[in-house]
């Protein structure tokens, strides 16, 4: 676990090209010149001649994103982060934004290409998978590539499918999966809204001697749910071993009784 009162720093240390931040965000390096342009994010530090990104701009990204989807426009967002920063010690906004608009996993985007990606799968995966796993956003097909956003998720489905089971149907465990945890996760934040911010007028900035706590409530928020969920998952699939499996189980073992005894 990250110890209290720090935060997480190796976030801080990851270094993006244009190519691969547009990746990670989902946007594109035509929109990400054109924020830098209209001074909502700020250009990337050099390295030769070569720009380089970091998880701030990531984070900045993120939160435009956001803005966008509620319905800003590029010249209000402009206007309500420069209104932010200049009413806030510029540390502390940095910190709640980057708290919040930070990627919560180290998976970082792959890309490769798409004839890699059905070799993993031994070529079973059927184009009606394909297409379901491209609509779950498990991947983003470019062209004759795809940019995967958790690798390890695609190594382990691949494992799954080499034992028999169907593609198709271990994507219906991952939607099911996915519905049951957005639940859960809004429930959890839910929870920090009504009684750890309840104290603060809905509309009203909260005292810039709370933002430091504020902060580092939402990063320990991440390893507290990640625990939460992977120990409630390792109960679940202990229950479930032995509700299916244990009676086959126990056929085996009688039958090599029965073996040993001849």
């Amino acid at each position: 676990m990250r110890p209290e009162g720090s935060h997480d720093k190796s976030r801080l240390e990851r270094e993006y090209t244009i190519d691969e931040l547009a990746r990670a965000t989902g946007t594109t390096t035509r929109n990400i010149r054109a924020y830098q342009e209209r001074g909502i994010l700020r250009s990337p530090r050099l390295r030769g001649r070569k720009g380089i990104y970091s998880d701030e701009h990531y984070s900045r990204l993120r939160l435009i994103a956001n803005l966008l989807e509620r319905g800003y426009t590029l010249s209000s967002i402009g206007d309500l982060l420069t209104a932010v920063e200049q009413g806030m010690d510029l540390k502390n906004f940095v910190g709640i934004e980057s708290a919040l608009t930070s990627p919560w996993t180290d998976e970082e985007t792959v890309v490769m290409p798409l004839t890699q990606l059905m070799a993993m799968f031994d070529t079973k995966m059927t184009s009606e998978a394909l297409a379901k796993a491209r609509d779950l956003d498990l991947f983003r097909i470019e062209g004759d590539h795809v940019s995967i956003r958790s690798l390890r998720m695609m190594q382990a489905g691949a494992e799954l499918v080499s034992t028999g089971i169907p593609f198709e149907e271990l994507l219906d465990i991952i939607q099911m999966l996915r519905g049951n945890v957005e639940r859960v996760a809004n429930e959890l934040v839910k929870l920090v809204s009504e009684h750890v911010l309840e104290k603060y007028d809905f509309d009203a900035t909260p005292p810039k001697e709370d933002l430091p706590q504020l902060v580092d409530l939402i990063w320990r928020l991440r390893p507290l749910a990640e625990m939460a969920v992977h120990a409630e998952l390792a109960r679940a699939m202990e229950r479930a071993a032995n509700h299916f499996l244990g009676d086959r189980l126990e056929t085996i073992i009688q039958e090599l009784e029965v073996l040993k005894r001849k």
